[in-house]
């Protein structure tokens, strides 16, 4: 009886091997060669599940986007129950920031397809960055509820301080790529941002 393939664990390999590419070479060296290299697979197997390097990109692109959502939900489950509202937003935060291996591979894969997307429309039209618009809603949807029991302060405005906070860690990140900022570092900065946020009766 020949074995069946998984085919979301194939796809899950081909952008396994398109991340590790463009962690160790950059996003200008993938192509359709190296990445069969990489994953241990035949050029027309890769083609096979992606036909074109656009959409090979974008399918690593989403790929690593799950990554780092599955990332946030990580965090968020590790809270308990018992968790505070400030404790919600910063455990949301928190996984943008590279402190491990993993994070730090998925943080360098998604900056540099950011970066390739100011210039290509199709990136830029991908899921992973439509999450992006989803995650503000996030975010200010809790600073929102936080602010409906008076722990929010008052000079605080929802949606732009999501933004803000979004731009904030994203901002960190690059800094701990570049080795000019260290986790503890961008913690402390990302706390201390935080407070400010509380209102003067939750201190």
């Amino acid at each position: 009886m020949p074995k069946k393939v998984d085919h979301d664990e194939r796809r899950r390999e081909i952008a396994g091997a398109v991340g590790r590419i463009a962690e160790r070479k950059g996003l200008a060296r993938v192509s359709f060669r190296e990445v069969a290299a990489e994953a241990g697979m035949s050029v027309s197997l890769v083609q096979h599940y992606v036909d074109t390097k656009e959409n090979l990109l974008v399918h690593t692109l989403n790929h690593t986007s799950a990554t780092v959502a599955e990332g946030i939900a990580s965090q968020i489950s590790a809270l308990g129950e018992d968790a505070g509202p400030f404790d919600r937003i910063a455990a949301i935060l928190e996984a943008f920031l590279p402190r491990d291996h993993g994070s730090r591979a998925a943080m360098q894969v998604y900056l540099q397809f950011a970066s390739a997307a100011m210039a290509d429309p199709v990136l830029r039209s991908a899921d992973a960055f439509a999450n992006g618009h989803a995650l503000i809603d996030v975010l200010a949807a809790e600073l929102a509820g936080i602010a409906s029991i008076d722990m929010l302060a008052p000079d605080v405005d929802p949606p732009v301080e999501a933004r803000a906070l979004l731009s904030l860690v994203l901002g960190l990140s690059i800094g701990m790529l570049l080795d000019q900022t260290t986790p503890e570092q961008a913690l402390a900065v990302l706390q201390a941002h935080l407070s400010r946020l509380r209102s003067p009766h939750d201190e």
